[in-house]
């Protein structure tokens, strides 16, 4: 048996803890960094070629909160990876748009990165942690991550897609129509794919009542923050 001393516990784990923190919060930014860059390169497409890269959508930003939740081995780790993304993603898109902008929207960036980052306090953890607790959770509290996520794409596809899906004549020249409609079904089949079987009815109970909510919401809100931000 040898005789040297074992590694104290704490100093045996302590690495190995620190090496996982760094990766996942190094993805959280990273992948942050990369929905801010593809969010300000499709401002710059012409349209419709922007519908090709629809990083501008909310599912899409709230998607990158939830994934990055997901990927979190807990669900308090879980929040503050969705946080950390949101914000690298909002610092990423204005710095690009004050750095290469011109005129009156270079100028308001650090305004409008305030109002935003603000909102991404608030959307960051409550989507990180949806995630996590999909990833760790079980029953009516994985359900309702779910449904968090997958009521705010039916609601964004409902709410601005709707009104232009019921002119059937107009489809072909409003590709845009057709987006809204896709995430308006990637909401509704979220639950079926993402819970498992026993879970589903309660995955979508709570889909119904948070859909609502999120559509009655989700306009006006929106309106709001573009108003505060666009003040410069």
């Amino acid at each position: 048996m040898s005789s040297s001393p074992s590694p104290a516990p704490d100093l045996a784990i302590a690495p190995p803890l620190v090496n996982r923190a760094v990766a996942g919060f190094g993805a959280s930014i990273l992948g942050g960094a990369a929905l801010g860059g593809a969010a300000w390169f499709a401002d710059g497409l012409a349209w419709p070629l922007s519908l090709l890269i629809p990083a501008n959508l909310i599912g899409i930003w709230l998607g990158v909160a939830f994934v990055l939740g997901a990927s979190a081995r807990t669900i308090p780790t879980g929040a503050l990876r969705g946080v950390i993304g949101l914000l690298s993603a909002v610092a990423v898109y204005y710095v690009l748009i004050a750095t290469f902008g011109q005129g009156i929207r270079a100028i308001g960036a650090s305004h409008a990165a305030t109002i935003w980052g603000m909102v991404a306090l608030l959307a960051g953890p409550a989507l990180g942690g949806a995630g996590a607790v999909w990833r760790h959770g079980a029953g009516w509290p994985r359900a309702i991550g779910v449904a968090l996520f997958a009521s705010a794409l039916f609601a964004e596809g409902f709410v601005f897609g709707a009104p232009r899906l019921v002119h059937l004549d107009q489809i072909a020249g409003d590709p845009g129509a057709l987006l809204f409609a896709a995430e308006m079904i990637m909401g509704l089949l979220l639950p079926w794919f993402l819970l498992r079987r026993d879970e589903r009815v309660r995955g979508y109970a709570a889909l119904a009542g948070l859909a609502v909510v999120s559509a009655l919401a989700i306009e006006p809100v929106t309106a709001v923050l573009r108003g505060l931000a666009d003040r410069f």
